[in-house]
């Protein structure tokens, strides 16, 4: 059971992986391929979550491979779920559930992280990992209720979210695939942190750049300001 958990668990990793590049960069936006590749990336995502559960519980407890999969599947699922809400405007309370639990898994491991760093004379590395993640989880749910309680939201608002939440579910699992693989550290020597920052560090820009690129081509943000006047 043990080895079949942690192999599928390690195919469902290569699966998001390629899939999420071939969604990213390959076929139309919203056209057959990206759908079809979006699909194939959340139900991997989903499998390496549950399955990620049953490692840390029934397998041995990992605290880097909890992080990475609630993270990166509350953003995955919340990147789905904006698709749908886009017709209604409606959150159901599946996506309200969700949020919360992101919210109080989020301030939880950020206040772990200072009680790490504490307790090693900030020389954690646990510690900065679970301040960075537990924020980016909370921040991440807080923005999407923020977004559930807006009356009117903004244009396109559902292509941003989209965006975001599945570019970043991406770059964390490409975070976790680098530093689980123990021959790439050794390899870097003391360098080995380079492996913790360089998806964000890489795909950060690039998320920021289609989104000002999208933003001129729908007319929102700055570039509707600009053409009232």
């Amino acid at each position: 059971m043990e080895r079949v958990l942690i192999i599928s668990h390690v195919a469902a990793g290569v699966t998001t992986l390629l899939s999420g590049i071939l969604a990213a960069f390959f076929g139309k936006r919203g056209g057959s391929v990206h759908r079809a590749a979006g699909k194939v990336f959340f139900w991997s995502m989903a499998w390496i979550f549950i399955s990620a559960i049953l490692i840390v519980t029934f397998v041995r407890f990992n605290f880097f491979l909890t992080i990475i999969a609630v993270f990166s599947f509350y953003m995955t699922f919340a990147g789905q779920r904006v698709l749908k809400i886009k017709k209604t405007l409606k959150p159901l309370p599946i996506d309200w559930i969700a949020a919360f639990i992101a919210i109080v898994f989020g301030l939880t491991l950020f206040v772990a992280g200072i009680r790490f760093l504490i307790l090693s004379d900030f020389s954690s590395s646990l510690g900065y990992l679970s301040i960075v993640f537990g924020f980016f989880t909370a921040n991440t749910a807080w923005l999407n209720i923020k977004g559930f309680r807006k009356a009117k939201p903004d244009k396109m608002w559902w292509w941003f979210a989209h965006m975001n939440l599945m570019s970043g579910a991406f770059i964390a699992s490409l975070t976790a695939f680098l530093v689980q693989n123990g021959a790439l550290f050794q390899a870097l020597g003391n360098m080995g942190w380079i492996l913790w920052v360089l998806p964000a560090a890489i795909g950060s820009p690039l998320i920021a750049y289609h989104a000002n690129r999208y933003r001129k081509q729908f007319g929102v943000g700055k570039y509707a300001k600009a053409e009232k006047i």
